[in-house]
């Protein structure tokens, strides 16, 4: 899997730095926890405070375009974002530990 981020905007108000990135991949597209992680690792921040809103993959193609979310508290975090993306990016996290 190959990250590129293309697009950073930091948002003060918000405490939250929004980020567009493109993974190319080959295969099937990549779980939603390796490119939190992924985008974690190279922005420097902790996967805690990382929240991915959007995965969108055109049909055949194998590149994916990414909209993330990275807050500067977690605490912060859990009041913004919706609680259907708050349990669709810790959802794997509870199938690791379940495993």
């Amino acid at each position: 899997m190959e990250l590129e981020i293309t697009k950073r905007r930091d948002n003060p108000l918000l405490q939250r730095e929004e980020i567009v990135a493109t993974v190319k991949f080959k295969g099937g597209t990549p779980s939603r926890k390796e490119i939190r992680e992924a985008i974690a690792k190279e922005i420097g921040k902790p996967i805690g405070n990382l929240f991915i809103r959007k995965i969108v993959n055109e049909y055949g193609k194998e590149e994916a375009r990414v909209y993330a979310m990275a807050y500067n508290s977690r605490a912060f975090a859990l009041t913004i974002e919706p609680d259907h993306i708050i349990k669709r990016n810790e959802k794997e996290k509870e199938e690791g530990a379940s495993s």
